[in-house]
């Protein structure tokens, strides 16, 4: 037993040196390293641009930070950057990598500077071999500047504006359209009626969020697309738009509901409609639906009967209403004192109508009887069951409104009275 003890421990000793001698120190991967060359500011960057694109290929950087990123989607394979000189819009042939805070050092060799309809680009920009980042966190601080400032020479800009608020007209709109996801524009105003728009992409997280309906401060990048100068949104927190508005704010639009059943017979006779949910609006001209009564008959009507504006088109419209397969409409017309080969009304359908864009909505006419100028004085005609699916997209879910037009001409002596009475939508 002792002389095997013994002999063991030569073996052990001799493993124990030979996996000493296996054993290999593996190769660390080189640092990379990305020349620095000469060294230009964005502005001097910029002004190397005389109409035609310029290919780097000698040794040059550019220092600066980022001020917008792809974060939130507005913006794709770009980001824009800025030093105390100027700024520009890099655009990258991957996206990611690159966010706001960023201070980088961008190596241009391989890049191209180029101007995209108006707007100065440094194109080609690859993360991995033309950016150095140097630090994180390093925030620029939006200049203050009225819209009226805003001009090319501020391309890709980080700014502020203050005391502005979207249009009247746009309030209820979405920042995009998040269903198509497509791109849109809406107009940003001052108190002085200066306009910019602001452009979002149809893939931003924010497109489908009504745009804000108060007046306040707004942070944004600045781009240009021809003559029209634009503006990117790269954090829906900093659109402070909560105050109140310098052009007033309409009602809040109203929940769609189940049904309509509107037999008018709250109305006043010669006094405006003004019903719950319903819109009473003169697209051009000033007159608008107003009550009648005649003996025990109440019903809503239109005229340009005395009327001295040269057209008055004006629009009832109902309450929006929850559209399902099978829904229906129906009402009654009736005209009175009827102008020769005057025909003033047709009805239609609408799922963009938000309660003060009656002349930009997208309005489908409805085909169905109703009263036209063969129509004798004063006799209803009923339009019957009108299914509406027909005049929808396929497979539409959503909201709905009916709107019923007028138009007329005092001057023109088209001034049939029309009356439009039981609308039922259900």
């Amino acid at each position: 037993m002792k002389r095997a003890t013994q002999t063991l421990i030569p073996i052990a000793a001799l493993s124990v040196l030979l996996l000493a001698a296996c054993k290999k120190d593996w190769d660390s991967p080189p640092a990379r390293t990305i020349p620095v060359g000469s060294v230009l500011t964005v502005a001097e960057l910029r002004a190397l641009y005389q109409g035609t694109p310029v290919r780097f290929t000698e040794d040059k950087s550019v220092y600066a930070v980022v001020t917008a990123d792809e974060s939130n989607g507005n913006l794709y394979k770009e980001v824009y950057v800025q030093d105390h000189t100027a700024a520009i819009n890099l655009r990258l042939p991957f996206s990611g990598g690159l966010y706001v805070g960023d201070s980088i050092r961008i190596y241009l060799p391989g890049t191209i500077l180029g101007s995209y309809n108006g707007m100065m680009q440094l194109d080609s920009v690859d993360v991995d071999n033309n950016v150095f980042k140097q630090a994180t966190q390093v925030y620029k601080e939006p200049e203050l500047v009225t819209i009226a400032q805003i001009t090319p020479a501020m391309q890709a800009r980080l700014i502020r504006l203050d005391s502005v608020e979207f249009i009247v007209s746009e309030l209820g709109l979405t920042y995009a359209d998040a269903t198509a996801q497509l791109s849109e524009n809406r107009n940003l105003t001052d108190c002085d009626n200066n306009t910019v728009l602001v452009r979002t992409s149809g893939y931003a997280d924010f497109a489908g969020q009504q745009v804000a309906q108060g007046n306040g401060s707004f942070v944004a990048v600045v781009g240009q697309y021809n003559s029209d100068m634009q503006l990117y949104i790269r954090n829906l927190a900093e659109v402070d738009l909560d105050g109140p508005r310098c052009t007033g704010v309409p009602d809040p639009p109203c929940a769609a509901v189940p049904s309509v059943n509107e037999d008018f017979s709250t109305v006043l006779d010669n006094v405006d409609i003004d019903l719950d949910c319903w819109n009473n609006l003169a697209q051009t001209g000033t007159r608008v639906w107003r009550g009648d009564v005649f003996q025990s008959e109440i019903y809503a009507q239109a005229t340009a009967f005395q009327s001295t504006n040269a057209t008055d088109v004006s629009w009832l419209i109902s309450p929006p209403v929850e559209f399902t397969a099978g829904k229906t409409l129906s009402f009654q017309t009736q005209k009175a004192f009827g102008a020769s080969g005057h025909d003033p009304f047709a009805v239609f359908v609408s799922t963009d109508f938000v309660g003060n864009n009656v002349g930009t909505a997208t309005w489908t006419p409805i085909s169905c009887p109703y009263a036209t100028s063969s129509t004798a004085d004063f006799t209803w005609v009923q339009s019957g069951s009108v299914l509406l699916d027909g005049y929808l997209p396929q497979g539409y879910s959503g909201s709905i409104v009916i709107g019923f037009r007028y138009t007329g001409s005092g001057p023109n002596g088209q001034t049939t009275n029309y009356r439009v009475d039981n609308v039922v939508i259900q």
